[in-house]
C-alpha cells in the first residue's frame, strides 16, 4: 500500500503544482484566471485567484511531507473547485477553464468528471494512508513515481482527451 500512497502523492501534488505555476507564472497568467471568477465581485478575484493558487502549493508540499494534511487540503480544494464548477454551470456561466493555464475549452461536465476523478485519487491515497505497511523500496518507487507522474499528466490534459471522444456542440 505504502506504493499506492506514494504514486497518489505523486498524481496530485504534480496536479497541484501544475495548476498553480499556471496561474503564478505571470502577472497576466494570474489576472485571466482571476477573470473567470466572474461570479465574485470584482475587487476579490484577484485575491481568491492568488489565494487559490498559494493554496495549491500548500496542497502539493503537504503531500510531500504530511499526506494526511496534504491530501485533507487536496481533498477539500477539490471539493471547494466542484462546487465553484456546479455553481457556474448552474448560473449559466461558462467561462473558459484557467486551471492549467490559457485555455478555451469553457467550463462543463468534464470538469467535474475530472475533479470526481482527483477525489478518487485523495481517497484512494487515504485509504493506502490508514493501511501502510512495509518498506518502500526501489523497485516500488520505479513503478509508483512514473505511475503518478502519468496519472497526472491525463489529468492535466483531460479536457483535450475528453474533446477527441466528446461531440463538439454546434457542429453537424
Amino acid at each position: 500500500m505504502v506504493h499506492v500512497l506514494v504514486a497518489c502523492q505523486v498524481l496530485l501534488a504534480t496536479v497541484f503544482v501544475v495548476s498553480a505555476y499556471a496561474k503564478l507564472r505571470s502577472r497576466a497568467a494570474l489576472r485571466s484566471f482571476a477573470a473567470t471568477l466572474g461570479a465574485l465581485p470584482g475587487p476579490i478575484r484577484l485575491p481568491v485567484a492568488l489565494a487559490t493558487a498559494v493554496v495549491e502549493v500548500v496542497a502539493a508540499a503537504g503531500l510531500a511531507v504530511l499526506p494526511w494534511a496534504g491530501l485533507a487540503a487536496g481533498g477539500g480544494l477539490l471539493v471547494a473547485f466542484s462546487a465553484w464548477i456546479a455553481f457556474s454551470l448552474r448560473g449559466g456561466r461558462r467561462e473558459p477553464c484557467r486551471c492549467f493555464g490559457a485555455s478555451v475549452t469553457p467550463l462543463g461536465p468534464v470538469h467535474l468528471v475530472r475533479n470526481g476523478l482527483l477525489l478518487l485519487v485523495v481517497g484512494v491515497g487515504t485509504v493506502a494512508l490508514a493501511f501502510i505497511g512495509g518498506p518502500v523500496t526501489g523497485a516500488g518507487l520505479a513503478l509508483a513515481v512514473p505511475a503518478g507522474l502519468v496519472g497526472a499528466v491525463l489529468l492535466i490534459a483531460f479536457d483535450d482527451l475528453a474533446g477527441l471522444f466528446l461531440p463538439v456542440s454546434g457542429s453537424t
